[in-house]
């Protein structure tokens, strides 16, 4: 069974332009997603696996090439797990 990830409890977010900003307040840091990372958040807002959010991806971008997007998307989730701002659950 595939993890499943959310938004870290406490971690704010502002939509800017076609990017977000997240702010920790914990540890009052600060991270700036573009686009793409950006869609990748807004999916978490609900727990989702890393196969639904890249389904949903591909959705949103046409011609997407399915692999790359499974790829980033897991380096992505890896990336925001390290620094506390999603959480996997098991």
């Amino acid at each position: 069974m595939s993890a499943r990830y959310r938004r870290a409890e406490g971690v704010e977010s502002a939509p800017m332009h076609q990017e977000t900003i997240l702010f920790d307040p914990g540890t009052k840091r600060f991270c700036l997603l573009n686009r793409t990372a950006a869609l990748l958040w807004e999916h978490l807002g609900e727990p989702a696996t890393a196969e639904q959010v890249s389904a949903e991806i591909c959705r949103a971008f046409t011609g997407a090439d399915t692999a790359a997007v499974q790829q980033d998307v897991q380096a992505v989730l890896r990336e925001l797990t390290d620094l506390a701002l999603v959480v996997a659950e098991a």
